[in-house]
């Protein structure tokens, strides 16, 4: 019986191949199936762009740099004398002038130089609002910049903000070196587990630009622990820069094409689930 069935079925199939003259015969697929491969493909596509998206922000060195927001901002010059400039600018409104004094006094302390001339005061950015107030500071000291070795310090700047009290807590910091040309031994960024940077060279943008300009977090208020290399010294270690070649982020690659396969293998045990319905 089931061989005579399947004969019948055989013929009826060479029959309505020869009356289409085709060698195969072609799945008509249901609206409903068509409608749920839409949805898979629409599905599949959101999927891969949204990775794709990931792996390029993964590997985006400036990311994290635009992320920080800063607390206080520092603009440091070198003087003909020979002396470095300093202007700290807090951002937060109606900020402690005893406080950032306390701040400025323990710079000092860590770079082993006196503050000279200390100036700390309130300043209106905008006219047209002149309740609107912002504590800057201003002084010289010694010890920043060292133009003949090449090297910025700036693991003091971080300490000496640290610690604050609530709600004047210092989280992100942007360090600004007016004038400076980066050499080989001013680190780009560097990896902490405490106080993460990385820095923007202007001279990268427009040989005619000069400055350097970073962004720090300070994950930590503990000042000891901070590790911001010093003059002469190397990042301990550099996790960004791991599976990189020839500037690309292999790890963020893997990553994104590991992802996408579990999606395809997602996709095909649904389409296994929905087979088209043959018209008979």
């Amino acid at each position: 019986m089931v061989a005579n069935w399947w004969n019948q079925k055989e013929k009826k199939r060479a029959e309505l191949c020869r009356t289409f003259k085709t060698s195969r015969l072609q799945e008509v697929t249901s609206t409903s199936s068509r409608v749920k491969s839409c949805q898979m493909r629409f599905a599949l596509l959101f999927f891969l762009s949204a990775l794709f998206s990931v792996a390029c922000a993964q590997s985006d060195p400036s990311n994290f740099y635009k992320s920080v927001v800063p607390d206080v901002t520092i603009n440091i010059h070198k003087h003909p004398t020979g002396a470095d400039m300093i202007e700290i600018t807090m951002r937060a409104e109606g900020y402690p002038q005893d406080l950032l004094k306390s701040q400025i006094k323990k710079l000092g302390e860590y770079l082993h130089s006196e503050p000279r001339g200390v100036d700390v005061g309130s300043y209106g950015p905008d006219p047209a609002q002149p309740g609107l107030k912002f504590t800057k500071g201003e002084f010289a000291i010694d010890g920043v910049i060292d133009r003949k070795n090449g090297t910025f310090r700036i693991n003091p700047f971080a300490q000496a903000m640290a610690g604050a009290p609530d709600p004047w807590t210092i989280h992100g910091m942007e360090i600004q070196f007016q004038g400076e040309v980066p050499t080989s031994e001013i680190p780009r960024r560097w990896p902490s587990q405490f106080v993460p940077g990385e820095g923007r060279f202007e001279g990268e943008k427009d040989s005619r630009l000069t400055g350097v300009e970073y962004r720090i977090t300070l994950l930590s208020q503990d000042p000891t622990k901070f590790d911001i290399p010093e003059p002469g010294q190397k990042p301990s270690s550099q996790p960004q820069e791991k599976g990189k070649s020839n500037g690309l982020d292999w790890t963020s690659i893997v990553v994104f094409f590991v992802a996408v396969g579990a999606v395809g293998a997602l996709v095909y045990s649904l389409l296994l689930r929905v087979r088209p319905k043959v018209s008979k």
